[in-house]
C-alpha cells in the first residue's frame, strides 16, 4: 500500500513539473530585452593659468573643440576658480598654463598639488589633457605639457593629445598637447596653434565619452 502511495505521488509531482516546466520557457520567452542604458552628457573641464591673456585663447580654442562633440559640456575656468564640485563631477580635465622660465608657473604648482594634497580629489581614470603657451621656439612649452600630463597620470589619469592627419599620405600621429608661441618672433596665438587647442579638446571629450559608456549621439 505506501508502495501505490509512492508511486502515485512520483506521477502527480513528475506531471506537475511537466506542465510548469513549458509554462516556465514560454514566458521566459516572452520577457522583453532590458532597455538600453541611457545616454548622459560627458563633462569636460579646463583649468589654465595665464598673465597676459594668451593662455585664455588657447582656453577658448580648447572650448571650441570639446563643443565639436554630441553630448559634451564644458567648464572653463582659471585654475584658482576651481572648486572641488568641478573636480569631481568632470568626467575630463584638461589644463593650461604659461611657461616661465622653462617650467609651469608656480600658482599653477600650488593650485593642483591641492587638488590632491587639500581636496583629496580622485581623479582615477578621469581623461586628461594639457597645453601650454610661451615666448621662445625652445623655451620651455612641451616641458610644461609633460609636466601637466605628469600629474595626471601620477594621479591615476587617462592622458591623450591632439591627433592629425596627413591629408597627402593617409598617416595619422597624436602629440602630446597643443602649444603656442607667443613671442617675440611669433607674437600671438595664431589659427594654426588653435587648431591644435580645437584637436585636443575634441579628442580629450571623444575619450571621455568611450570611458563613461554608451551614450547616445
Amino acid at each position: 500500500m505506501q508502495r501505490n502511495l509512492v508511486r502515485k505521488c512520483g506521477l502527480i509531482l513528475g506531471l506537475t513539473l511537466s506542465l510548469m516546466v513549458p509554462g516556465v520557457a514560454r514566458a521566459s520567452e516572452n520577457v522583453p530585452a532590458a532597455p538600453p542604458e541611457p545616454g548622459r552628457e560627458v563633462r569636460i573641464l579646463i583649468a589654465y593659468d595665464t598673465l597676459s591673456s594668451n593662455t585664455t585663447r588657447m582656453a577658448e580654442g580648447v572650448v571650441e573643440g570639446v563643443k565639436r562633440v554630441p553630448k559634451a559640456t564644458v567648464t572653463c575656468k582659471k585654475v584658482g576658480e576651481v572648486s572641488q564640485s568641478d573636480l569631481n563631477s568632470a568626467d575630463g580635465i584638461i589644463l593650461g598654463c604659461p611657461t616661465y622660465y622653462g617650467t609651469i608657473p608656480g600658482r599653477m604648482k600650488l593650485a593642483i598639488d591641492d587638488w590632491s594634497w587639500k581636496m583629496k580629489v580622485d581623479f582615477t581614470d578621469k581623461v586628461g589633457g594639457a597645453f601650454s603657451t610661451g615666448g621662445g621656439q625652445t623655451g620651455g612649452k612641451e616641458f610644461v605639457v609633460v609636466s601637466l600630463l605628469m600629474f595626471m597620470l601620477n594621479n591615476r589619469m587617462v592622458v591623450a593629445g591632439p591627433l592629425y592627419r596627413n591629408d597627402r599620405t593617409g598617416s595619422v600621429w597624436a602629440e602630446a598637447g597643443a602649444s603656442a608661441m607667443t613671442g617675440p618672433l611669433d607674437p600671438g596665438v595664431g589659427e594654426g596653434e588653435l587648431d591644435g587647442a580645437r584637436r585636443l579638446g575634441e579628442r580629450v571629450a571623444r575619450l571621455a565619452k568611450k570611458m563613461t559608456g554608451p551614450l547616445t549621439p
